[in-house]
């Protein structure tokens, strides 16, 4: 029987190779499938491409260790934004080629944040051009071996002021492009808590939020949340941790999402990649076991469904 769910990964921030190195040898101690690693975090974006002496230091980091590995693209990568189009395509291109030199058969990509006003203005000229620059990227992306996948995205401060907006906040609207551009190494990210954030907001149930994007799912972003979105203004992050606020990026089960429940809703393909985006702030070995256990637990529990449908 095919898994649902193939590997589990972990986050790993590391602004230097010694560093990268130690990391990741204690995520494949701990016993991790994969590493999800932040292009910008590596340094091996420079000027709108790769810089041979850093990537070559970041891969032979990552050589070094039996481990997988998936990437995450800049968070500003934004499609977006006519102003910066040219340099936006050439960093996203780059990234891509990190992936091939690092052998990540994934990236997660966000979709723009823009003015609200812009967004209302004309959303579907700003969709489609969405559209193209993901379409001209996954074509590229398949020359590398990649497939892209597009993030759904949490409520945050800055849409709840009114000063951008984002309408990947939608995960349908996520599904909508990635069915539009319909190309195979364009696929989505699910990220739960920000799912979980965005349905509490809205007031809609969180598999009913998710049901159109999980079938043209390749990845799973796994964290914990209250699902309040940070109505706290000036709020740093350790505040919103202390007021269970915001995307906070907890271990498994220190929030409230009840994985299991709503994955197991979800029309999900077999063979999804998962990243557990746990934060720094506790991402020690302690409780990234624990969270890992607690992952294995819920591809097991996915994999119970599957063969119950088959009998």
């Amino acid at each position: 029987m095919d898994r649902m769910i193939d590997g589990i990964g972990a986050m790993v921030v590391s602004d230097d190779p010694p560093k990268l190195d130690r990391r990741l040898g204690e995520i494949a101690d701990i016993g991790f499938d994969h590493a999800e690693l932040m292009a910008i975090q590596c340094g091996v974006l420079v000027g709108g491409a790769l810089n041979p002496t850093r990537l070559r230091q970041v891969t032979r980091a990552v050589r070094a260790h039996d481990l997988g590995t998936t990437v995450h693209a800049p968070l500003i990568l934004n499609f977006m934004d006519p102003d910066h189009a040219d340099l936006h395509g050439a960093v996203a291109r780059a990234s891509i080629d990190f992936c091939n030199a690092v052998e990540a058969s994934v990236m997660v990509i966000h979709p723009g944040w823009v003015a609200p006003a812009t967004l209302a203005a004309n959303r579907a000229g700003l969709l489609a051009t969405e559209r193209d620059a993901l379409a001209d990227l996954a074509r590229y992306a398949a020359t590398q071996g990649v497939v892209l996948a597009l993030e759904n995205m949490p409520v945050i401060a800055e849409s709840l002021s009114g000063r951008l907006d984002n309408h990947g906040i939608s995960p349908a609207s996520v599904a909508a492009q990635i069915a539009a551009v319909d190309h195979p190494n364009l696929r989505g990210t699910i990220d739960l808590s920000h799912a979980h954030i965005g349905a509490r907001h809205r007031g809609v149930d969180l598999a009913a939020d998710l049901a159109e994007l999980a079938p043209l799912t390749r990845h799973l972003h796994l964290h914990d949340s209250f699902g309040r979105p940070p109505t706290l203004h000036y709020a740093g992050y350790r505040e919103q941790l202390a007021y269970g606020m915001g995307d906070i990026h907890l271990p498994l089960g220190w929030g409230d999402i009840p994985f299991e429940d709503v994955l197991s809703r979800l029309a999900l393909p077999r063979g999804l990649t998962v990243t557990l985006e746990i934060n720094d702030v506790y991402a020690d070995r302690e409780v990234l076991s624990e969270s890992l256990a607690r992952a294995r637990a819920i591809a097991d529990h996915l994999d119970a469904g599957i063969t119950q449908v088959a009998q």
